[in-house]
């Protein structure tokens, strides 16, 4: 008999394919129950290991023993003609195919029955019972390797509420020098301070975060000193890694943030290059002064309101005048500028020439800036129609800091304007894996999604955005015009209240052009409704979209127009959007495409 066939006749290969499967079945299981208990990763390691260790010692077992009627023995002290191992054989069978059935079945449950997520908000259940489940792609975790921390925003100890600026400065600034170190995953601001006041334990915000360590601490600031203290914990097993406390003048406010950072990185052992060494020591300003206003605008801009963008305006102005060579002032002050006509405080016209001069002047003191790079992208294809300039410049931001998920997510939104969809989505899902917290993220993923036959998607990532952010009013807004287009007229009725409740708007505009969609006679009405309604502005966001879904043509064109000519922020946008495709054989369409450069 050959060897082969005595490996077949001791039932070596069928203990193998048992094991093997038995063994992916059980550290899926094990997987499971690990997770939900956030466990250390090691853990997982150490099952992994002692399943490869036993796979060999199951073969050798096969070989060398038998199962017989009188228990275990060594195979060479069994009687071939009493031999047992055919009926051995045909058990071992039968339980394969009984491990093999469970490991499809938990196999086909895995891929093909993860919901959308959860959902709390009540418009936003209401909306997914309408639609079709669709999978929402995981977060990536750590890579195998890979040390990761988010920095929770700092508690202001100060005695002055009005010093929280400072507080969540210092936390920024920190997260912004870590997360250039190569080695080390540190998850965005946003999803970080997703966490500010949270009553959550760290081993939840870990896992949230899909982060091994978690830096919090404290700032207290009393004139010209401060007070920080710090502490590094691993969340799974909530040990104090590193803590310090630093009490110095404000003017070593920087020495305290390069000493933070280096802690974190020795504690986590991660290796420097001689470059990384370097950056940590960089000082952004030598004047503090300008700094402090620099922290104080750039919290300003976080809030992302009509008000909050005008007040930062002066303090990163003050900024850039106590020092001229302050880049990351000026690339904030452009910020500032080219997002104020999207939030309704102010005119393209006004604005964007004042944010071309900002970047300018950031990308002339520093041509490497990643963020200065992307900001003044987004000028370009938003409002110089510059899309071969803006291309260049996103892909050497990516390539300079490929962690800044705005420059993927204004990438992505660049790229959806050239109808290159898939490479949109792309950078999408990379902004939203960087920043997985960030309502604006699936925001925009839903509105480029919502633009094509991928409906039921746009509502599920819609619905993420409302999950992260329920009183998003733009969110709401794009939701009552994807579901007048979809049919859904009670919903988007339900939204249009919400959205009045929200901003304060007179919903019975909307509400008349939602009966006239759903009932054609009642078309006049609303046509007489929107001529009369100074609320609802011109262009694709207002006024043309509702004379879309009438079935006026000519009148949504006139509304364009108008609206192109007043500063519509968002008309780089028109031709993909589904609503206006009957209108692209007309000439006036496309004289207007032709002066973004969007036609042909």
């Amino acid at each position: 008999m050959s060897f082969f066939e005595e490996l077949k006749r001791r039932n070596v290969f069928r203990v193998g394919i048992a094991y093997a499967i038995s063994a992916w079945v059980l550290l899926q299981v094990v997987d499971l129950v690990l997770e939900n208990i956030t466990a250390p990763g090691w853990i997982m390691q150490v099952f992994m290991l002692a399943l490869a260790i036993g796979f060999p010692v199951a073969l050798i077992f096969a070989w060398a023993f038998e199962m017989t009627p009188e228990g275990i023995k060594k195979e060479r002290d069994v009687d071939r003609s009493q031999s047992v191992t055919p009926k051995t054989g045909r058990k071992l069978d039968r339980s394969i195919i009984i491990v093999l059935i469970i490991a499809l079945g938990w196999f086909a449950w895995d891929k093909f029955s993860e919901p959308v997520p959860d959902i709390n908000s009540e418009h936003a259940a209401t909306q997914i019972a309408q639609t079709k489940p669709v999978p929402v792609q995981k977060t990536a975790a750590t890579k195998p390797g890979e040390k990761s921390v988010a920095v929770l925003p700092f508690i202001n100890m100060s005695d002055d509420k009005q010093n929280e600026y400072f507080s969540d400065g210092i936390s920024e600034e920190l997260l912004n020098v870590l997360v250039r170190v190569k080695g080390l995953r540190v998850p965005s601001r946003t999803s970080s301070f997703t966490f500010k006041g949270s009553t959550l334990k760290l081993a939840e915000i870990g896992k949230e975060l899909k982060v091994d360590h978690i830096l919090e601490g404290s700032v207290r600031k009393s004139g010209d000193r401060i007070r920080v203290t710090a502490q590094l914990i691993e969340v799974h097993t909530d040990t104090h890694l590193w803590s310090e406390t630093y009490t110095r003048k404000l003017d070593d406010v920087f020495a305290v943030q390069d000493e933070i950072a280096q802690a974190i990185v020795s504690a986590l052992k991660v290796t420097l290059t001689g470059n990384q060494k370097t950056t940590l020591q960089n000082r952004p300003t030598e004047n503090i002064d300008a700094y402090n206003k620099y922290l104080l605008g750039r919290h300003l801009w976080n809030q992302r309101t009509n008000d909050s963008l005008l007040a930062a305006i002066e303090p990163l102005s003050e900024a850039v005048a106590l020092d001229p060579g302050y880049d990351q002032a000026w690339a904030a002050l452009a910020d500032t500028y080219v997002l104020m006509p999207e939030y309704g405080a102010g005119s393209i016209t006004e604005h964007i020439p004042l944010a071309h001069k900002a970047i300018e002047h950031a990308l002339a003191i520093n041509p490497e800036s990643a963020r200065a790079l992307t900001t003044f992208a987004y000028i370009k294809f938003m409002y110089d129609y510059d899309f071969s300039g803006a291309q260049a410049d996103f892909e050497k931001a990516i390539s300079i800091d490929p962690t800044y998920a705005t420059a993927h997510q204004w990438y992505g939104e660049f790229l959806a304007t050239q109808l290159r969809l898939n490479e949109a989505l792309e950078q999408l899902e990379i902004a939203r894996q960087l920043d997985p917290l960030a309502p604006i993220i699936p925001h925009v993923i839903g509105w480029v999604l919502g633009s094509t036959d991928r409906t039921e998607e746009a509502f599920a990532y819609y619905a993420k955005a409302l999950e992260l952010s329920p009183h998003r009013s733009s969110t709401i807004g794009n939701l009552i015009n994807l579901n007048i287009r979809t049919g859904h007229f009670d919903q988007a009725r339900i939204y249009s209240r919400e959205f009045e409740t929200l901003v304060g708007e007179d919903p019975d505009t909307v509400l008349a052009v939602i009966d006239a969609v759903e009932n054609p006679e009642l078309k006049a009405e609303a046509l007489r409704q929107l001529e009369q309604d100074h609320a609802t502005p011109d262009g694709m966001g207002g006024a043309a979209y509702y004379l879309m879904f009438l079935g006026e043509p000519d009148l949504a064109l006139d509304s364009l127009e108008r609206g192109f000519a007043a500063g519509d922020p968002y008309v780089v946008h028109l031709k993909r959007e589904r609503v206006f495709e009957p209108l692209h054989d007309n000439p006036r369409f496309q004289a207007l495409l032709k002066k973004m450069n969007l036609w042909p």
